[in-house]
């Protein structure tokens, strides 16, 4: 960050907004960056199809795009460097490997189609003087890319291949030099010993076998035989890792129709050649899954096409779903016991965190209040389960709470700068700045300074225009070739306003994580739902998960701000409030995502406005398994709500709370 104050010119938020996806995680950081660039004058141009937040603050220039188009862009910028001469070519000769091959694809002497800016504009939504105008200002300015947490450009149909390009259009312009970057505005830095994973008890659950679901650090995970999944011990974590796992955005495929394959633990932090492992669903010597036991219960708010996982979690497969958690999050509503989880105000804990993303914390998290009711601590709910198992002994070691809070003390690296008995008396220890830190290598400057002596990870050591990786391991791979392409429409996703289903759906959803919640979490606060931009008060007295809609969309439909409508493709449809509003790009509409789930009809219509109940079902390509919840074709209507109300009068008429939204009567009463 000092680097990018000191030597940056522009700073692209490419699909990133630094004012919502950072602030669980990582409090004011990405704010006060944005800010302090700004008061030293470096420029920022917004690249979203929203003007969202951070734009609507930061932004010397916003340029809306359609959701899911920006691979066409960048491609249209290459050709605009390459027919201009307005890259670097010593440095992508020395630096790179396979230009030639790419510089073919951007000419079309590899399809007969040039990538040039009109190419582009019919795709993307953006006039081709704006995307020769950015082109050539990029081109002349030091310029880092920033992104935010989980943006909708990383999220959509074929996001491997922006993902791509984005690298080779900072290698175009010398990636690693100064002021040259790809960052992300924020860190994840939380970890405590009452975040509690289930799975070592269920790898030795006979016949009723839970499944573990892929959610950690695979990094130095050995496998124990090629075809069987995982085995061994996560270093990083220390706990056990099962033979059989399954990625969260297979789990409703392999309940409803095994068997699986699939490339990779699907972990961003993954050995680069575990991409290229094959892995099984059933493992062998291992059951397909009865019991499901979840503590992180939001599948239906958070991965892809959330009605295969109501279709799922009701499946007679599963004989048995065990939820444990501090709130009636939606994966709860399907579950046969709750067990309450206390908040993190009721617990003995030890974490590690970051302030702001500024200094690195050690915290001794004391118990603020008693435990309300019968709540545990994720911890405490798995031992007294492994207590009634006779695994006690094995799960915990024999160390109590207090025994693991001292432990991790001793393990923090921080014991021979503060005592133990200072750290319970203090609270925290905050780990001091390195005082070289600004003689520390920024980003890829070794690589920049000396590729030779400083190589990257691929098989050239070099930044790849042509992947050998994806040449050797899916020669024919036409959704993720080894030049980065432009899918018009592949095997897995008809989701582009050309295609046949647009004619049907002829609007792209863009869903990015909400302003107002974490997922699904805090959609129940009065005080935030006050808020205008929070919900819109429908005619029927119950607050609608808002919908963004540009005015010319609007006009042609019908609809006026403050409309209950109706957002559906084939998948399913979910109500929402629309909010007419210019700052979404004609042609797109705009959701967040996370929304409470509140079925009118059980995986075909939702009136909480969880979106994710609707988004693409397949994964990010044939041989990337990755989300496909943003840029997908919906149409958008009008409803007549006092109609659907005499339809459907047992979900019009469950106990509801105008200021939080769902009721726990209402939960417990649903079928």
């Amino acid at each position: 960050m000092p680097d990018i104050a000191r030597n940056t010119d522009l700073v692209l938020f490419w699909g990133c907004d630094p004012e919502t996806t950072p602030w669980a995680f990582d409090g004011q950081l990405a704010s006060r960056l944005c800010y302090w660039w700004s008061e030293l004058g470096i420029k920022s141009i917004f690249i979203s199809p929203d003007l969202n937040y951070g734009a609507a603050v930061h932004a010397d220039k916003w340029i809306p795009i359609l959701p899911n188009t920006d691979a066409a862009l960048q491609l249209a910028i290459a050709w605009v460097w390459i027919v201009e001469g307005l890259y670097d070519k010593e440095y992508v000769r020395t630096h790179a490997f396979g230009f030639e091959k790419f510089s073919q694809y951007v000419l079309g002497e590899e399809d007969g189609i040039p990538k040039t800016p009109k190419w582009a504009s019919a795709r993307c939504g953006i006039p081709a003087r704006t995307i020769k105008a950015l082109a050539r200002y990029w081109a002349s300015k030091v310029t880092t890319i920033a992104h935010g947490n989980g943006g909708p450009g990383i999220r959509g149909p074929y996001s491997t291949e922006p993902g791509r390009l984005e690298v080779l259009l900072l290698a175009m312009q010398g990636l690693g030099k100064p002021g040259a970057h790809q960052v992300k505005m924020l860190e994840w830095g939380r970890r405590s010993i009452n975040e509690s994973d289930p799975m070592p008890l269920g790898s030795k659950i006979p016949k009723v076998m839970s499944v573990y679901t892929g959610a950690m650090n695979f990094t130095t995970v050995k496998k124990a035989e090629a075809d069987t999944g995982v085995g061994g011990k996560d270093v990083s974590h220390g706990i056990n890792v099962p033979k059989q796992f399954l990625p969260k955005d297979l789990i409703h495929d392999a309940i409803l129709h095994p068997p699986l394959s699939w490339y990779g633990t699907t972990s961003a932090t993954s050995l680069l050649e575990d991409q290229f492992t094959q892995y099984h669903y059933p493992a062998k010597g291992c059951s397909e899954v009865h019991m499901i036991w979840t503590d992180t219960p939001c599948w239906i708010t958070c991965w892809n096409d959330g009605n295969s996982y109501i279709q799922a979690l009701r499946s007679p497969k599963i004989e048995f779903i065990l939820a444990q958690h501090p709130w009636m999050e939606n994966d709860c509503l399907f579950a046969d016991i709750l067990l309450p989880v206390n908040t993190k105000f009721e617990e003995r804990d030890i974490a590690t965190d970051c302030m702001g993303g500024q200094f690195r914390l050690i915290l001794n998290e004391k118990q603020a209040i008693k435990p309300v009711g019968e709540s545990k601590s994720d911890y405490e709910i798995v031992c007294m389960i492994a207590e009634k198992m006779g695994l006690l002994q094995e799960y915990t070691g024999g160390k109590s709470i207090d025994d693991l809070v001292k432990s991790g003390f001793e393990n923090s690296g921080v014991k021979d700068r503060i005592t133990f008995a200072e750290f319970e008396e203090k609270g925290y220890y905050v780990v001091s700045t390195d005082t070289k830190w600004e003689e520390q290598p920024t980003g890829l400057i070794g690589f920049y300074t000396d590729p030779e002596k400083h190589p990257l990870k691929t098989p050239s050591g070099k930044i790849e225009f042509y992947s050998q990786n994806l040449a050797q391991h899916f020669p024919d791979d036409a959704e993720r070739p080894p030049v980065p392409h432009w899918i018009e429409k592949g095997i897995s996703h008809d989701e582009n306003r050309s295609g046949e289903r647009a004619k049907k759906y002829p609007l792209l959803m863009i869903s990015n994580h909400g302003r107002w919640r974490v997922h699904a979490n805090h959609d129940d606060i009065s005080w935030l739902r006050e808020i205008p931009t929070c919900k819109v008060k429908g005619a029927d007295g119950y607050y609608y998960e808002p919908l963004w809609v540009n005015p010319l969309d609007a006009q042609k439909r019908g609809i006026k701000s403050g409309d209950v409508v109706k957002v559906s493709n084939e998948r399913g449809g979910v109500l929402a409030g629309a909010r007419i509003t210019e700052r979404i790009i004609p042609g797109a509409v705009y959701m967040d995502h996370g929304a409470r789930y509140d079925p009118i009809v059980p995986g075909e219509l939702d009136r909480g406005g969880a979106i994710n109940t609707i988004v693409p079902h397949n994964t990010t390509s044939k041989n990337a398994t990755g989300m496909a919840v943003s840029g997908f074709l919906v149409e958008v209507e009008g409803v007549r709500i006092h109609e659907l109300m005499q339809k459907y009068p047992e979900a019009f008429g469950r106990s509801y709370d105008p200021a939080a939204g769902l009721r726990l009567e209402r939960a417990i009463a649903s079928d």
